[in-house]
């Protein structure tokens, strides 16, 4: 019996499975009285990719310090382009963090503000002195046009 892949139709049958497939539709075998079966569906690519993804030396283990979080990176630029720019990979970044919990845009933005929150006052503080720094300059400069 000759392979599938052999004849003059399966290289073509292949290559559109696998844009099927990619494109997040099942690749399917027709039957003889009804329904066509599916042979693989998305979600099999989508494990097999987390497998494959778990398998790469730069991204595990997750908790190295030399990782370079390439996915996370990913994520974030979608994120900051927004949906204009990148429309279904944007929604599906979002999705993929979940909701907002507080009232922000995207999860995303939650993060941000649990890493930044703890800094505000260190902030406010520097700016302060950045602020009378700046104040007492001006009112050296001052009193040394005065005095000229």
């Amino acid at each position: 019996m000759t392979e599938f892949l052999e004849t003059s139709e399966g290289p073509n049958w292949l290559h559109d499975a696998i844009n099927m497939l990619i494109c997040g539709q099942n690749v399917t075998a027709p039957r003889p009285l009804g329904k066509s079966v599916a042979l693989v569906t998305p979600q099999s690519l989508w494990e097999a990719l987390a497998e494959h993804l778990g398998a790469q030396e730069h991204i595990a283990p997750l908790l190295t310090d030399n990782r370079e979080y390439p996915i996370e990176q990913m994520i974030c630029e979608i994120i900051a382009d927004g949906r204009r720019v990148h429309g279904k990979a944007y929604d599906l970044a979002c999705e993929a963090l979940g909701q907002s919990k507080g009232g922000h845009p995207t999860a995303l933005h939650d993060v941000a503000e649990a890493l930044i929150r703890p800094w505000a006052n260190e902030y406010g503080r520097a700016r302060a002195e950045e602020l009378a720094a700046d104040s007492a300059l001006d009112r050296f400069a001052q009193r040394e046009d005065d005095a000229a």
